[in-house]
């Protein structure tokens, strides 16, 4: 009577299968595990741009108007020094983008506060350095 060996040998079914891609002594393709699909890691295209519409750029303008462009009375007014060519630029925003009554300094303040606002907990912590 012969010895039952499928007891045995099932250990060494995974040894023995040289098609198993662990036990196999070719080079792998660590590339890309599915050879018929591209991964995203391997391409090198940049993501495309989405396309902003008509209504989002409506959109954009309303609040950007809201925000900075508010007519504002200034009650307690400071002068400041700026370069002509960055008034220039402020003016021309303002006087096109904004209503009749917005003006540089409005712009400005509304700007500023944005930015002092943005940066309060850094500049707290600046203070402290």
């Amino acid at each position: 009577m012969q010895p039952d060996n499928s007891i045995n040998s099932t250990p060494t079914i995974n040894a023995v299968n040289s098609d198993n891609a662990v036990n196999s002594t070719s080079p792998a393709n660590t590339d890309n595990l599915f050879d018929n699909e591209q991964t995203a890691t391997n391409t090198t295209e940049p993501p495309k741009q989405q396309r902003v519409g008509k209504q989002q750029r409506k959109s954009d303008y309303a609040d950007f108007k809201a925000t900075y462009l508010a007519p504002s009375k200034l009650m307690k007014r400071h002068p400041v020094n700026i370069e002509d060519s960055v008034w220039a630029k402020l003016e021309r925003i303002a006087r096109i983008l904004g209503d009749r009554d917005t003006t540089v300094g409005s712009y400005i303040n509304a700007v500023l506060l944005e930015h002092l606002n943005l940066y309060a907990d850094d500049i707290e912590i600046w203070r402290k350095l």
